[in-house]
């Protein structure tokens, strides 16, 4: 399919910190410095980048629960952002959102039956009750969760069952779009493939939109059909998963992969980046990477790179690339 489902259009979001000083002025944290995307209908884009690179801010402002300080996030063309308080919560049917934490996303005084239901109540002009039962039920039973546990509370259920009932949640509205920041990171291993899985098959039953924040290469290659990496609020490469994954172009997506450790791989020399991660309160005048970088050359601290093509639909934001 080739419809647009999320564009989001030089998205900028800046926080000013609180005066320290009567002497000096407050600062800014620069969360996200311009970033470009766009997600096709039924498709899924894996957002990864080190903690601290904007990834949940993105995931955040994606869903309208922050307002950007500068640039468009529009939702089957609608810009969310834009929309009147009693239009906006009615388009949320259409994008819902998976939390990274299935212990702090659930609410431990309600059961099953009222998490999940809570997302129907919270649309303007809910439905029948009759309907909103069997709506609740249907998404239950598409997580692989049976009847008798609407009755429950989350702590009767374990980490994977907690993070299935989350889902739920998201899918109750039947959305175009869901947003799932570290989905899997809170779980244990063994039940990580479960949850992925369940992912893939609502997608195909479904056909929902995903956009996974992850830090967790694994994670990304198995479910993501697109990649964008992310670094001090820029995209810095984007291409599909098997592009990315044969022939990273950037000069930090390659020390991302040199991370990861390889099985019978033996001892083998890892690229190692020398310097810190820049401050997140100053702009930089060149390329953010450029302390870091293994091939920084003089013009990469005087122009910041645009993300430009550098093959058929990979993308990437470096001078050399």
């Amino acid at each position: 399919m080739s419809d647009i489902v999320l564009r989001v259009e030089n998205l900028r979001r800046h926080f000013v910190l609180p005066r320290e000083s009567l002497f000096r002025s407050a600062e800014t944290v620069y969360a996200l410095n311009g970033v470009d995307l766009e997600i096709k209908a039924g498709q899924s884009l894996g957002v990864v980048g080190e903690s601290g690179c904007g990834k949940s801010t993105l995931a955040r402002l994606c869903m309208a629960l922050d307002k950007p300080t500068t640039g468009r996030v529009e939702i089957l063309g609608q810009d969310v952002n834009k929309l009147p308080a009693r239009l906006l919560r009615r388009a949320r049917a259409r994008f819902q959102m998976v939390f990274q934490d299935p212990y702090g996303s659930l609410d431990p005084r309600h059961t099953v039956r009222r998490i999940v239901g809570e997302t129907l109540d919270a649309l303007p002009d809910p439905e029948r009750v009759g309907s909103r039962d069997e709506a609740v039920a249907s998404a239950i039973d598409a997580v692989g969760l049976r009847a008798a546990d609407l009755g429950k509370y989350p702590h009767e259920f374990s980490g994977g069952q907690r993070q299935r009932i989350a889902i739920a949640r998201a899918l109750v509205t039947r959305p175009s779009l869901i947003v799932a920041d570290e989905p899997v990171s809170a779980l244990d291993v063994s039940v990580q493939a479960q949850v992925l899985n369940l992912m893939q098959d609502l997608q195909r039953d479904y056909g929902v939109t995903y956009m996974l924040i992850s830090h967790d290469l694994g994670v990304v290659d198995y479910v993501c059909d697109e990649v964008a990496v992310m670094y001090l609020g820029r995209v810095v490469e984007r291409a599909s998963r098997a592009q990315l994954f044969a022939r990273p172009a950037h000069p930090y997506t390659q020390a991302l992969f040199e991370a990861v450790p390889r099985i019978g791989a033996g001892r083998r020399k890892r690229a190692s980046l020398q310097g810190n991660v820049g401050s997140q309160t100053e702009q930089n005048s060149g390329c953010a990477f450029a302390e870091r970088c293994p091939i920084v050359q003089t013009r990469c601290r005087a122009e910041i790179p645009e993300l430009r093509k550098i093959d058929n639909g990979h993308m990437a934001s470096c001078h050399f690339a």
